[in-house]
């Protein structure tokens, strides 16, 4: 679904509002990278210099999350220039994206919508070059099983075991997780606090964000809309503000092709001429009869057509992925990464593949049609 198209559902936002509407997306579609990240912000101040001379706004947003201080940047900068914020959510808004939310006066979910947990997660690389998953509430969770499930209370036997954890788990990684988790519960609360006054309602603050922190068994653990009411978040039900959320919502999934996995070799194999470039040799048979000379002469042609294959240019596929877009019905950016796929057999039968991106950054997009702006030049 192209940019004017998309526009149109938010202009019916706008108008069941009366006010003003962003929509920032990251991509969920599997196989794709993508998270609120720092880089975000520029493109979020133009959209809010866009907006004008408004006192409330609405930011429609669908992720999985990222950078907690992304997300106390952005609500900082809308509570900066307005009133009231509102946060519509059409179907996720996990982790980070959660976060954000917590600082909004409203937050209009779709019955097909969920939050997340704001528990942070870190990235441990391990010696085989992999990473492995890590969260503070781990340590804890490994301690308990000690105490409750193992039953082992000796100092010893303790201190064996949490040498044990040491081993696998560095300690400045433990530390880092600790930061984090308290970095979280702090953002959430900061954010809470912004429109929950008064000394009764700070402490609820506190205990909200404690609670989306650490009472969640995993990470991905969705809460839905009436999980959050019992979570005390502040949210608004409108059936007919959530169908057009979810039209909303379908939009940028079409756009962003949020339900089509992104795999290279496939993308690559579904290319006519690299799917032609890497496929398998036919097998070499020779009648038994066949004179040794000839034999021979057949042979080096085979390996001289192999050396040429193996040395000659791989056959390069272009691809472009949408990462995020941020978008409204005055400004839109997105960022997008643009690159080559060159694959090519091995002798042994497997397939190679590299991938090298090319570009990777915000780019302003203009609607089908509209004419480039006018430069100005000295005279």
């Amino acid at each position: 679904m192209d940019l004017v198209d998309r526009r149109a559902r938010y202009r019916k936002i706008e108008e069941y509002r009366k006010r003003p509407l962003i929509v920032y997306a990251t991509s969920t579609r599997n196989g794709v990278q993508a998270m609120m990240a720092a880089d975000a912000v520029r493109e979020f101040i133009e959209q809010i210099d866009g907006v004008g001379n408004h006192e409330v706004v609405d930011v429609l947003v669908h992720s999985t999350g990222g950078d907690p201080l992304t997300a106390w940047k952005l609500m900082s900068l809308l509570r900066e220039r307005f009133k009231s914020v509102g946060v519509l959510v059409p179907f996720t808004a996990f982790s980070a994206a959660t976060l954000f939310a917590l600082g909004a006066d409203e937050i209009v979910m779709h019955p097909n919508a969920s939050l997340g947990p704001i528990d942070p997660q870190l990235q441990i690389p391990q010696p085989d070059g992999k990473v492995r998953p890590f969260a503070y509430e781990d340590v804890g969770a490994f301690l308990r099983f000690l105490a409750s499930e193992a039953k082992i209370t000796d100092q010893a036997y303790i201190t064996t075991a949490v040498a044990k954890l040491f081993s696998i788990v560095d300690p400045v990684s433990v530390g880092a997780a600790k930061r984090a988790s308290e970095l979280s519960s702090s953002v959430g609360e900061r954010l809470l606090r912004i429109h929950m006054i008064g000394s009764e309602e700070e402490a609820r603050a506190k205990q909200i964000a404690e609670n989306l922190n650490k009472t969640f068994f995993a990470h991905g653990d969705a809460v839905s809309r009436t999980r959050a009411k019992e979570l005390q978040l502040k949210i608004t039900e409108d059936a007919g503000l959530e169908k057009l959320i979810w039209e909303a919502y379908l939009g940028l999934e079409s756009y962003m092709q949020l339900r089509q996995p992104f795999n290279h070799l496939q993308y690559y194999l579904a290319d006519t001429a690299g799917a032609a470039a890497i496929q398998p040799r036919a097998p070499v048979v020779m009648p038994p009869n066949t004179p040794p000379q000839l034999a021979q002469q057949i042979w080096q042609a085979v390996a001289q057509q192999a050396v040429q294959a193996a040395t000659g240019p791989a056959v390069a596929v272009r691809y472009s992925v949408v990462n995020a877009v941020l978008e409204s019905v005055r400004v839109a950016a997105e960022y997008r990464t643009t690159g080559e796929l060159h694959a090519f057999r091995s002798i042994g039968g497997e397939i190679q593949l590299s991938v090298v991106d090319t570009d990777t950054s915000w780019k302003t997009i203009k609607e089908p049609g509209t004419p480039p702006a006018a430069v100005s030049s000295a005279t």
